[in-house]
């Protein structure tokens, strides 16, 4: 087996390649947790999750926690219910449903806060611990998505959809923006979930090789200690025998004078 020659210049260019490379990744998937964040922030107060139809017998719509009717005396919409008091949620499913969506909000918030311990930590255990909670988000998002139909029973939807609606049967009603954007958050969070512990692994793997100038003599020869790279080009001195070097010795005692005369 043929190994490739080691050629420093060669390796300082594709490094600097793979480093730009490398940042460049890891700033997409900053902007898009902050992204995210946002929008799943929007998707858990707007009460755009189901609505009425051009069909339905009423009109209104509703989100996780909030439900609204339109005021016919002043032409708009009002909303009940607030996150901060369970109590005015219609039902149970409905208060599960913006348990894990504001859970999911605020592990995101976190995630973008922590974006500050990259100034403070190693990048890799920041990278692992934003990963994490993106993975968490996105379960808890999958949670409220399957759990917000369950509530499709009340008599307060019903009263928008029709008498067809039931658990998981939205009647004559139809799907707004806001679960539509909590659905696509869900492969958005796994996706960013996934990336960051991908770019852990390469961080992890960049720490090896430094711009510091050092690579790690494990990559010779299985040590962990550091060398200068350019130490590594080796000069091989070939050490003669006893025998060699006994003559040697021998010959050069004979040309040393002895006494002041010269043998």
């Amino acid at each position: 087996m043929m190994h490739q020659n080691y050629n420093p210049e060669t390796a300082k260019i594709y490094h600097f390649r793979y480093m730009r490379e490398y940042r460049a990744v890891a700033v997409l998937w900053g902007l898009l947790s902050i992204i995210w964040c946002i929008l799943n922030l929007v998707a858990f107060v707007q009460p755009q999750w189901i609505g009425d139809s051009p069909t339905s017998p009423g009109y209104g719509h509703l989100g996780v926690y909030q439900h609204c009717f339109p005021d016919t005396g002043r032409g708009i919409y009002t909303c009940s219910g607030s996150f901060v008091d369970f109590k005015s949620i219609l039902n149970d499913s409905f208060r599960a449903s913006t348990f894990f969506v504001g859970v999911s909000a605020l592990l995101m918030l976190i995630v973008v806060a922590a974006l500050l311990l990259f100034f403070c930590f190693r990048k890799t255990y920041v990278f692992v611990f934003c990963g994490i909670l993106q993975l968490v988000s996105a379960v808890f998002m999958f949670l409220a998505c399957v759990i917000f139909p369950n509530g499709w029973s009340h008599s307060e939807v019903r009263t928008i959809c029709g008498s067809d609606a039931n658990e998981y049967r939205l009647g004559e009603c139809q799907v707004r923006w806001g679960y539509i954007l909590a659905i696509l958050g869900i492969f958005d969070a796994l996706v960013l979930g996934v990336l960051a512990f991908f770019l852990a692994t390469k961080r992890a793997k960049i720490e090896i090789y430094s711009t510091s100038g050092t690579v790690t003599k494990s990559e010779i020869n299985g040590y962990s200690e550091t060398v200068s790279k350019r130490s590594l080009p080796i000069q091989v001195m070939t050490v003669p025998d006893n025998e060699d070097r006994y003559s040697e010795y021998s010959q050069s005692q004979r040309q040393q004078p002895r006494n002041g005369f010269q043998l």
